[in-house]
């Protein structure tokens, strides 16, 4: 990684904390091929640590998926950079997030200039990635919304969005009449994990043209699976 950016210490970390995410940025991110100097620096600037609960912060800065709680994990670092990088998100983008989880890829997706509407289903994560959120960047539920249920259901998701991310598994790809394929404009993008075959899953990037989802890259990766009514992907 060249030229990182130094600025990146916070009042949440110590001496610790910060040789450690630069660590992660450089060995686990730039050095795998990811480039986009924006997108290093969010990635140095927050705090992934205080995203985990205390008795796996242990874990927070390794190369790994780490349990948060409620069968819940939070990706590898290099997932989530991986994630965003496809996403290509550019200041002022809005994003449709389904599992806000941990709160992490939110609180990167924010340090973009993304707005957000991020959902999350499991009560326990909800509450606590907000109060999270909040406690890093004061102002953060004002400049985005995360709200709790599920997002298959939910009324408000039905504007549209210049891009969509799912931390959970879907079971198929998307198609015309889902929430995902609606929510999204001509050339849209979308990047989320598919069931592929038993026991495989992808991490899809799909971009909306002419009433379809044009694949674009895969990825082979584990996820936890979709909850709440997935008769309606």
């Amino acid at each position: 990684m060249e030229n990182p950016d130094l600025g990146f210490v916070s009042r949440f970390d110590d001496a610790g904390t910060v040789l450690a995410r630069e660590r992660m940025v450089r060995t686990q991110i730039s050095d795998r091929g990811i480039k986009d100097p924006n997108l290093l620096s969010a990635f140095l600037k927050v705090p992934r640590h205080i995203f985990l609960p205390e008795k796996t912060r242990e874990h927070s800065y390794a190369d790994k998926a780490v349990p948060i709680g409620e069968e819940q994990t939070i990706s590898q670092p290099y997932i989530v950079a991986y994630i965003a990088d496809q996403l290509k998100v550019r200041s002022g983008d809005s994003i449709l997030e389904i599992g806000t989880g941990s709160g992490y890829l939110a609180a990167i997706l924010d340090l973009l200039g993304a707005k957000l509407l991020s959902l999350e289903i499991v009560p326990e994560l909800y509450e606590r990635s907000l109060v999270v959120l909040e406690d890093w960047s004061p102002g953060f539920t004002k400049r985005n919304q995360i709200l709790f249920g599920d997002a298959l259901l939910l009324t408000q998701t039905k504007g549209k969005f210049s891009k969509f991310v799912s931390s959970a598994c879907f079971p198929k790809i998307p198609g015309p009449g889902s929430l995902v394929f609606e929510s999204l404009p001509e050339e849209g993008l979308a990047v989320l994990p598919v069931e592929w075959k038993e026991e495989v899953q992808l991490l899809l990037t799909l971009r909306k043209k002419q009433n379809r989802f044009e694949e674009t890259n895969r990825l082979p990766v584990k996820f936890v699976p979709l909850l709440g009514r997935i008769d309606l992907v």
